[in-house]
């Protein structure tokens, strides 16, 4: 079972880079967030069917290299995120892949955990999106990891929303940014650093929005409030500043153009039968015999058995 050249060190972990400013016209980011509306739950975006998301609307920028959403262009090229990634990972070679929205109401805070990585043959088009978090805590496909640069972005200046990063490992302290953000920016290498979203708005509020279904959709008025529809009803209104707005890019990042043409290598990228292979022959190691699963995406025996055996680090 062999790949070309690995292009992904197996324990890098860049150093983070804080931007302030991050954008160089910030209200046209702002204006682009709002012109989102209606936003979808985070469940419903990656289709992972009857799931919720507890208050997590997003919306794609872009994805797969290419603009996704009209007027994303100079933000998704942002050169100030495409030099900061050349610093932290001692890069020559960036290449934007995805952006995102992420639009946060009052919740309470989030566990530690690694952003969904990205692999040779093996990204959010190709396998399941609840299927990369497993890949990534299992190391079975580290082999295939890409080496991807995260620059957050924040607008919120209310309570709470803090964001927590560990960027020397568990053992060493803890950094956090808090608000009031403006603009600003923390760019690391998110899918092997821990990190964590703070609670979002006061304590009394963090279960409001728990039971939202998978099809809920967050709306702006013309009056600037936040609207929160379930099952065609208005359910919520909240004050602009109530919800956490956030910006996430990324960027694969090539130490030079011969590991850039590695990775364009395409002979040697992950597919559906050899993701199931590898999981199989390490749970049979494990003791466990599992099926194969008669469909990658929606097999639920499947994904129970991957989600629960591959979940983050214990304790974390």
């Amino acid at each position: 079972m062999q790949t070309a050249t690995i292009v992904r060190p197996r324990q890098q972990l860049a150093p983070p880079v804080r931007l302030d400013p991050a954008f160089s016209d910030p209200e046209a980011v702002v204006d682009l967030i709002e012109k989102g509306s209606p936003y979808k739950t985070l469940s419903a975006v990656h289709k992972n069917t009857g799931e919720t998301s507890g208050g997590w609307f997003r919306n794609f920028w872009a994805l797969g290299g290419k603009v996704v959403f009209a007027g994303a262009e100079p933000f998704f090229h942002n050169p100030e995120f495409i030099a900061a990634a050349q610093q932290s990972f001692n890069a020559e070679v960036i290449r934007p892949v995805a952006m995102m929205t992420n639009l946060n109401l009052p919740a309470a805070g989030l566990p530690p955990h690694q952003d969904l990585p990205f692999f040779r043959g093996a990204q959010n088009r190709e396998v399941p999106s609840w299927m990369l978090a497993p890949m990534g805590y299992s190391t079975l496909f580290h082999d295939w990891a890409i080496p991807v640069a995260s620059a957050i972005t924040w607008f919120y200046d209310g309570e709470g929303g803090e964001f927590e990063y560990w960027p020397d490992g568990f053992e060493a302290p803890s950094k956090t940014e808090r608000p009031p953000y403006s603009n600003c920016c923390v760019l690391a290498d998110n899918e092997y650093m821990f990190h964590r979203v703070g609670a979002v708005g006061p304590e009394a509020e963090h279960d409001l929005y728990t039971g939202l279904g998978h099809h809920a959709r967050l709306i702006l008025t013309e009056a600037g409030h936040w609207q929160v529809e379930d099952e065609g009803r208005i359910v919520a209104e909240l004050e602009y500043s109530k919800v956490r707005l956030s910006v996430l890019w990324k960027g694969y990042c090539f130490r030079d153009g011969a590991e850039a043409a590695a990775y364009d290598d395409h002979s040697r990228d992950l597919t559906t039968d050899l993701i199931i292979d590898i999981f199989r022959s390490d749970l049979a190691a494990r003791g466990i015999q599992v099926k194969r699963p008669e469909d990658f995406w929606t097999d639920a025996g499947w994904k129970e058995t991957i989600t629960t055996v591959y979940g983050p680090p214990s304790g974390y």
